[in-house]
Formats: structure tokens, sequence, C-alpha cells
């Protein structure tokens, strides 16, 4: 055979039946001729191994099934540095995620957690790019007060008082995680193919540095939260977002003004509210 013979591959995508995406080398180059098939939709559940809801994954994947969607589940374990690297490369076309917020002390970036634990000794070029970064779930940090210092609490009465002074924060180590940047979305594999992004977790839109990132990398929105939310509220949110979108066809900011109706952040856990960029 000689040089310049065409040679057709199918390179089948991990974890997904009957879907191929056909290459061909000439000359040493490659180019991808074609990707067919139903549209694929992601979950990525980070909270599993700490809060399953088994009752999420299902209504959420009925919501895309009833409209001709692929559906992939990731859980915990599963969820790693190198798994979001080649993330784009995967062609999902919708991308849930449920997950922790982070205790960001530099307070200027939002991140996405793995379910890596923290080590010093692993991606050692990927932290000192700044790419990966150690983090601590908001709600495994412990929020401590000295309860026999009279001088910290205003006393109301008999049976209320208030904390007047900052708290002691405490992390606990053996619970931090590596964390995505900004930085590291600019460096994935490949690029997202008009891609939603649902981010189910505390503060994931706080700021636009996360959504940004993926919106230069070819995403086309990304919804999230703009401050502390609980998982409760999280996850009921997002499977209505889930609906409303999917089935009902609404637009997203008609969507998100029917869940705050609906909800009334005032009176949820945390009151965080629903935003998005495209």
């Amino acid at each position: 055979m000689n040089s310049k013979a065409i040679v057709l591959i199918a390179v089948s995508i991990a974890s997904v039946v009957g879907i191929a995406a056909f290459l061909i080398f000439q000359e040493g180059e490659a180019q991808v001729l074609s990707f067919n098939g139903p549209p694929k939709a992601l979950i990525i559940d980070q909270l599993y191994s700490e809060m399953p809801n088994d009752y999420f994954h299902k209504t959420a994947t009925e919501y895309f099934q009833e409209t001709s969607y692929d559906v992939d589940i990731v859980t915990t374990e599963n969820i790693t540095v190198n798994f979001f690297k080649n993330l784009p490369s995967m062609h999902y076309k919708f991308v849930v995620i449920r997950t922790h917020g982070a205790d960001n002390e530099e307070g200027n970036e939002v991140v996405l957690f793995t379910g890596e634990k923290y080590t010093e000794e692993k991606y050692i070029q990927e932290q000192l790019f700044g790419q990966v970064k150690k983090a601590t779930p908001l709600l495994l940090v412990d929020y401590t007060v000295d309860s026999n210092e009279d001088s910290n609490w205003v006393i109301v009465n008999d049976t209320y008082r208030y904390l007047s002074s900052s708290p002691k924060v405490s992390t606990h180590s053996d619970n931090e995680f590596f964390a995505i940047s900004p930085k590291m979305i600019e460096s994935m594999n490949g690029k997202f193919d008009d891609t939603i992004f649902l981010l189910g977790g505390c503060s994931t839109l706080s700021n636009p540095s996360l959504a940004n990132a993926l919106l230069d990398k070819d995403a086309s929105m990304v919804i999230g939260w703009d401050a502390t939310v609980s998982n409760l509220d999280n996850d009921y949110a997002m499977l209505q977002f889930l609906k409303n979108h999917l089935l009902e066809k609404i637009d997203v900011d008609e969507n998100i003004k029917m869940i705050e109706l609906f909800s009334k952040p005032e009176s949820m856990i945390y009151p965080a509210h629903l935003k998005y960029l495209s």
C-alpha cells in the first residue's frame, strides 16, 4: 500500500453504544468526517458518594430520553482530572453537573470539583500552571466559636442570641479534592459542540470566570447559581429546569422566572438565584 492510500477507521466513543466518529488519515494528518447518531447528554454527579439521589438520575434521564437524547451518567470515583481534560472530545450536547461548591480562598474564580482526593504528588505540572487546585467542599468547612466566651454573643432574650464576632474557620484536610480551574478548561482537548451546561453547585455562577472559559471552548450556554444552595433545592431546580427546557420548550429567561416564582428563593434553605451566560 503506498503512502498516499486512505485508511478509513471507525473509532468508537467510550461508554456510548452505536456512536462512531470516522477519521481519514492521509499523509500523517487526521480529519473528522462525520459524527452521526442522536444527541448525547451527560450527567456528572460528583456528589453521588456522599449524597446519592437516584431519583434525580432516573427523572433527568427520562426527560432526556423523551427528547431523543442518549444519556450517560458518571459518578464520583470516575470524575477525574483526566476525565475533564477530554470532556470536549466526547461530543455531548447537554452536560448536567451535580457538584460541591468550593471554599475558595482566592475568591476570584469558580472551580469544578473532581472526585479525586487531593495530593501534592499528583498533577504537578497542572498544579504549577494553576489548571488544577486544592478545594474543600463548603459543607465540609467548620464554622466554630468559643461558646464559653460571652463577648462573642449578643443576648436578645432568654431563648435567642446571635453571634457578634467572626467565627473561626477550619477545614478537613482529608476531604480536600482536586478541582479544575478556568485555565484547565482553556487547555482541554478539543472544542465543545454548542454544548449547554447546567452547573448544579454552590456559587457556580457567582462570577463569570468558569462560564466564560466554557463559552470560549464553544459551549452555547452556562446556567448556574449565584450563591450557596442546598442539595435539595439544587436538585429540585435542576429537574424543573430540564423539564421546562426539554419537554415544554420554554426559553431560558422564562424558565428561570418560573422556577423562582414556584420555589421562592426567600423560602429556600439558602436564597440563591439561577443565572445564565450565553
